[in-house]
C-alpha cells in the first residue's frame, strides 16, 4: 500500500523519492513510452557524487538562440552542488531522480559577469525524465534550479505531467487557473501544481541556506529570494485549495502538500521577522 500522504513533502527516510523512482521505473505514459532507467554518467563529467552526468542532451541548446550550450566544467556548477549539499535530503533526491544536467549559457553574457544574484533560467520536459537544463551564471541560482527541476521531475514520476495527469489530479486540461509564477496567461491545474511544487522546493532550499549561512551580503540576498518565493507559494496554495479536484490518492497527496507548504510559510516568515540587517547593507 502506498502512503500518498508522505509523497508530497521531502521525507527524511526518502520515502517520497523511493516511491517516485518505483513508479517511474515500472510505469509508462503518453510522454514516456518506456519505463525510466537511471543512466550512468560513464565518461562524462559528473556531479552529486557521481550520480548526475554533466552532458548535452541535444546538439542545439534548449532555448536557442537566446541560450547556448554552457561549459561542462565550471566552478559555479560545483558551488551550486555544495549549496544543495547543505540540505541532505534534497541532495540524495537529486542523486536518485536526476541523471543528466545540461548546462546553459548566453552568447551575450560574458563569464566576467557571472555572479551570485544574477539569477537563473532552467527547464525540464515531460518526455525526458531525469534530465534538467539550467544556466551556470549564478551558483545560488543554479542550486535553486537543481531543486526546482528535480521537483518537476519528481511530480512527473508520481504521475502528474505539466498539462495532464495519470493519477492524483482530476481537473481537465481545458480548465484554466492563475499560476503563482507565469502571469501572462492562465494555466491548467496540473501546471499550477507544478509551479507551486517546484517553488516549494526552492523555498525550502532558501530556508536551509539562510539557516546555515553566516551573516553578510550573501545571507541578505537569500532573504530577498526567500521573501519573493514565499509570496509565490502563499498565493499558489490558495488557488490550489480553491480549485483542485483529486482522486482518493490525490486527496492524501494534497493533504501532505498543504501541511508542507504551511510549514515552509511559517518557517520562512519567522526567519524574515527575526532577521537583522547590517547597517552597511541596503
Amino acid at each position: 500500500m502506498i502512503d500518498w500522504s508522505r509523497a508530497a513533502a521531502p521525507q527524511d527516510d526518502l520515502y517520497d523519492a523511493l516511491l517516485a523512482c518505483h513508479l517511474a521505473s515500472t510505469t509508462t505514459n503518453a510522454h514516456r513510452p518506456e519505463p525510466f532507467v537511471h543512466r550512468v554518467a560513464g565518461n562524462a563529467p559528473h556531479i552529486f557524487d557521481g550520480a548526475v552526468a554533466v552532458r548535452y542532451v541535444q546538439a542545439t541548446a534548449p532555448g536557442a538562440p537566446v541560450f547556448s550550450n554552457g561549459p561542462l566544467e565550471h566552478a559555479n556548477i560545483h558551488a551550486a552542488v555544495d549549496y544543495v549539499r547543505r540540505w541532505p535530503v534534497a541532495f540524495e533526491q537529486m542523486r536518485m531522480l536526476i541523471d543528466t544536467f545540461h548546462p546553459l549559457a548566453r552568447p551575450d553574457v560574458a563569464e566576467s559577469e557571472y555572479r551570485e544574484g544574477y539569477g537563473s533560467y532552467s527547464g525540464s520536459t515531460d518526455d525526458r525524465l531525469g534530465t534538467l537544463f539550467a544556466t551556470v551564471f549564478d551558483p545560488i541560482g543554479l542550486a535553486q534550479a537543481f531543486v526546482h527541476e528535480m521537483g518537476h521531475n519528481k511530480l512527473r514520476a508520481l504521475g502528474v505531467n505539466l498539462e495532464s495527469a495519470d493519477r492524483l489530479i482530476l481537473n481537465p486540461p481545458d480548465e484554466l487557473y492563475v499560476s503563482p509564477v507565469i502571469k501572462d496567461r492562465l494555466r491548467p491545474m496540473t501546471a499550477v501544481l507544478h509551479a507551486e511544487y517546484s517553488f516549494a522546493y526552492i523555498t525550502a532550499l532558501d530556508i536551509v541556506l539562510i539557516e546555515t549561512e553566516p551573516e553578510g551580503e550573501r545571507r541578505q540576498l537569500l532573504f530577498r529570494l526567500l521573501a519573493r518565493n514565499l509570496a509565490r507559494i502563499d498565493e499558489g496554495i490558495e488557488e490550489i485549495r480553491r480549485h483542485i479536484r483529486v482522486d482518493p490518492q490525490g486527496e492524501a497527496f494534497v493533504a501532505g502538500l498543504y501541511a508542507w507548504i504551511e510549514e515552509l510559510i511559517g518557517r520562512g516568515r519567522h526567519l524574515l521577522e527575526a532577521r537583522t540587517i547590517p547597517a552597511d547593507v541596503h
